[in-house]
């Protein structure tokens, strides 16, 4: 129980980030039609036959991207969404382009908001394999995230319908009329998970990868790697050498990365190995493609630094609020591009605050307990 109400705090914890007082992030290029509540993807063609379904969430929970790939015989779905819905919206697509099944789902590690749409596919084909790394299995198998979200969810949706109600948002300031649709979209989306998610039951991966797959489909060869500790202990990349596309899960979150995970100093060598990879297209776990290396880098940067300086600060005696006041917030968004006022307020709630909670919680797990 205590994987499931870690996987429930991850998806909360950006639920909490749409619902606060930012005005909504803006999405680019042509969306696709909403069925999901602050909830938009568009699907791009990488190459011949592979295509990924880019998520933006405006308002609500968080949600990941996923790839496709169609072959001679059939398809492989990496990555499945947090809602029953992501997965019809993406057989759909898939049906637009092919009427080859589904055979394999790749969970790139077991966050709900990347495995829940599983038992979509698995009602739809009924010869499908779901492939994670032993880790992410274990996580999948003792937990159960619908269990743990309902009754987060529903008790956001009352706090966002108690300021409704209000006219005054978190910091008592009268509600703009921006913000109040915002909230309302929020609350919708929580609405539509809860209703969309009733009944769930998790879909325990059928084979593990604990260091290499090869999967050859005609002339297509892909690979499913694990690579090192990064943003869970068993995450996955899906690797098309031919095409040089890499799909990297969690590994890369952009435009800025969640800042939770327990392995921050081990991310970093895990970022490199992956850069060994000849892929020139990045497709991260949430947000835009990239086309280069150069927001890996950053965020390489920003691990290193964020571990140097938390633990800096911890060597020298602190407790957790004064490793969190040594710690340069300012070097460190600059580190990742988070430059904007808005982007920094973003980068302190998704990273910082729990970068260096987590970080501190490693170097010091006698006194985690006692903050």
């Amino acid at each position: 129980m205590r994987k499931a109400a870690r996987n429930a705090a991850v998806v909360l914890f950006v639920v909490a980030l749409a619902c606060s007082a930012k005005a909504p992030r803006g999405r680019s290029g042509k969306a696709m039609a909403e069925t999901i509540p602050g909830n938009f993807y568009e699907v791009k063609q990488l190459a011949p036959g592979v295509f990924a379904a880019v998520r933006q969430v405006s308002a609500g929970s968080a949600d990941g991207n996923t790839l496709f790939i169609i072959s001679d015989s059939d398809v492989i779905v990496v990555d499945a969404g947090h809602y029953r819905a992501d997965a019809r919206q993406m057989i759909a697509e898939i049906r637009r382009r092919t009427d080859k099944p589904v055979r394999y789902v790749i969970n790139t590690h077991s966050h709900g908001d990347h495995v829940m749409g599983d038992e979509v596919y698995k009602e739809v084909f009924p010869g499908v394999e779901f492939i994670s790394h032993p880790q992410a299995r274990q996580e999948m198998a003792q937990s159960s995230p619908e269990e743990q979200l309902v009754p987060l969810f529903r008790s956001e949706v009352a706090n966002i319908q108690k300021k409704l109600d209000s006219g005054k948002d978190s910091d008592g300031a009268p509600m703009t009329a921006e913000r109040r649709e915002h909230l309302e979209l929020a609350k919708a989306n929580l609405g539509f998970w809860i209703s969309d998610m009733k009944g769930w039951r998790q879909t325990v991966p059928d084979l593990t990868v604990a260091d290499s797959l090869v999967l050859r489909r005609g002339e297509r060869t892909i690979e499913v790697r694990y690579l090192g500790n990064g943003h869970t202990t068993g995450d996955l990349v899906v690797y098309l050498p031919k095409e040089r596309i890499v799909a990297t899960g969690d590994l890369v979150i952009h435009p800025v990365p969640f800042g939770f995970s327990t392995n921050l100093r081990e991310w970093p060598a895990t970022l490199r190995a992956l850069k060994g990879l000849d892929a020139m297209t990045i497709v991260p776990g949430h947000g835009e493609i990239q086309t280069d290396w150069a927001y890996v880098d950053r965020q390489i940067a920003l691990f290193e630094l964020t571990w140097e300086q938390v633990k800096k600060a911890v060597d020298g005696g602190a407790d957790l609020e004064r490793t969190r006041k040594a710690v340069d917030g300012d070097a460190l968004s600059k580190a990742i591009g988070a430059t904007s006022r808005e982007a920094r307020d973003e980068f302190e709630y998704e990273f910082l605050d729990p970068a260096v909670e987590a970080a501190f919680k490693v170097l010091r797990p006698d006194a985690a307990g006692k903050q």
